[in-house]
């Protein structure tokens, strides 16, 4: 187990990877995989939607959390 805090609330996931062996880029993507995306229309979950269909505008602010 690999433990990733949040460095803006201090939250802390926990990454399994199968080995210390295992390389940098294969613990990014299980970090990223963790993330959601939040916008006003709140968790933008369904990544096959544009982002017209949730209503993203130029100049929103997105939110990436755990």
């Amino acid at each position: 187990m690999v433990s990733v805090p949040d460095v803006n609330d201090g939250q802390v996931i926990e990454i399994t990877v199968q080995s210390l062996s295992e390389n940098v880029a294969s613990l990014k993507e299980k970090v990223a995989n963790k993330l959601k995306l939040r916008g006003k229309a709140g968790i933008l979950k369904d990544d096959d939607k544009s982002l017209a269909h949730y209503n993203v505008r130029a100049g929103d602010i997105q939110t990436l959390s755990w």
